[in-house]
């Protein structure tokens, strides 16, 4: 596909990386020299200096053949006015980041009467990310496939967990409908088989439908966020605090700067809000840190996030969320117990992906879904089986499948299937698949 992206920042840097692994035609538009010459060395793209809300710049990046318009500047009226003047000039699709709380009216979601075909905030969805966390603390990371029927969690296994030693036949045969989809295990991930053993210290990304993922949740550990404590009031944490606006957890928001403080005592009246610099010892220490369920470090400044959310850890928290953008310093904090990782830039990234994959066209399988896990070295996919695909009226077991290929859950009618290799595939057939094959756009992109 032809796609033009407006905007060379972190995530259009990082989502023209991703474009160009899966093969697609890219043109980006920035406007300053230096951002764009960085970018285009290390991507096979076209770049363009310009403002891409020009009628001129958009004329030269021949924006009337284009597939798909993305316009991901840091200014949100950029972006919109960009992609309005696009889809005027002829793009066929478009997508605008919009990070502005004051943009999150119906008219802009429910209604989009501006008329784009994807709306992107990176800061909401890494809210809703650790909402997520808060509500399954026992989990390092939550995801939803299904509109929700299926959920993805990963887990550490501490010393003396109950699944120590335990096969993976003997833990499907214990927990029946939850599905182990893959292990990491000393920095390598593997998708296993029925011999498997789990050890401490793995991390297991354990797959099910949601009431079965809260009592296993809820079996290793049954703990509940009552309190949570939130460092820096950015955009993530005006989000949070709305999405649990209505829950009984109390929170605390430590925030540095003065003006912004105040703006959040009042939009958040109910809120505990201190001023200072809750990255410090001695203000974690004053606020009594340690006495929380949860703490989520949302600076802007990665290493001071990630030194805090050290520093809590060494108090005993039990539940640390961590925002890092810079996916280069994910290696100073790998295999640490600490820490939920939240990557706004990825997540941004990963929901457009989704969007683009869903409009590669596949003959027999419509790519409905996909995420990225375990720093981005697990793919999750959801397929939708469809006439005349040749896996239809087949057994799991006669398939052959490439090797690190996990088909997880079958979701048939609306009823959740965790297969078997004598289950059959039909046609309609909403299939969830666990890999670590990287650009699978067709079902067939599986199989040997």
């Amino acid at each position: 596909m032809r796609i033009i992206v407006v905007g060379g920042g972190k995530v259009g840097a990082a989502l023209c990386r991703s474009l160009v692994d899966e093969n697609h035609n890219v043109v980006l538009i920035e406007q300053k020299e230096s951002v764009l010459s960085q970018v285009v060395k290390r991507n096979d793209i076209i770049g363009i200096i310009g403002n891409g809300a020009n009628f001129k710049i958009l004329e030269q990046a021949d924006v009337a053949n284009c597939d798909i318009f993305i316009s991901i500047t840091d200014k949100d009226e950029v972006n919109m006015i960009a992609a309005s003047l696009a889809k005027k000039m002829g793009a066929k699709k478009t997508i605008v980041r919009v990070r502005n709380p004051e943009y999150s009216n119906p008219y802009f979601k429910e209604k989009n009467f501006l008329g784009f075909s994807l709306m992107v905030n990176p800061e909401l969805l890494t809210a809703r990310y650790i909402a997520n966390a808060v509500e399954f603390p026992n989990a390092l990371s939550v995801e939803h496939f299904v509109s929700g029927r299926i959920m993805l969690m990963a887990f550490k296994i501490k010393n003396n967990s109950v699944l120590s030693d335990m096969t993976l036949s003997q833990f499907r045969k214990k927990f029946q409908n939850i599905v182990i989809c893959a292990i990491e295990r000393d920095s390598q991930i593997i998708i296993p088989d029925g011999e498997a053993t789990i050890l401490n210290q793995d991390n297991i990304y354990v797959t099910g439908n949601r009431q079965e993922m809260i009592a296993f949740h809820n079996f290793l550990k049954k703990r509940i966020v009552k309190s949570l404590m939130i460092i820096g009031a950015g955009k993530i944490a005006y989000y949070l605090l709305t999405l649990l606006k209505q829950t009984k957890i109390k929170i605390k928001l430590i925030e540095i700067n003065p003006k912004r403080a105040a703006l959040f005592s009042e939009d958040f009246p109910n809120i505990h809000i201190v001023e200072g610099d809750g990255t410090t010892k001695n203000l974690l220490l004053e606020e009594r840190a340690d006495h929380y369920d949860a703490v989520a470090t949302l600076t802007g400044v990665d290493e001071e996030n990630i030194v805090a959310s050290m520093f809590l850890d060494s108090l005993g928290v039990q539940k640390n969320i961590t925002k890092v953008n810079r996916t280069s310093l994910l290696e100073i904090i790998k295999g640490e117990e600490f820490s939920s990782i939240v990557t706004p830039k990825a997540i941004a990234v990963d929901a457009i992906m989704h969007f683009i994959r869903g409009r590669v066209n596949a003959q027999h399988s419509n790519l409905d879904a996909m995420h990225h896990v375990a720093n981005g070295r697990i793919e999750t996919l959801q397929f939708e089986i469809r006439e005349n695909n040749r896996m239809a009226g087949q057994t799991l077991s006669s398939i052959k499948l490439k090797k690190n290929v996990l088909i997880a859950a079958i979701i048939r009618q609306g009823k959740n299937i965790y297969p078997t290799g004598e289950d059959i595939f039909q046609v309609g057939d909403k299939i969830v698949v666990i890999t670590l094959l990287n650009n699978a756009n067709n079902i067939y992109d599986l199989l040997r």
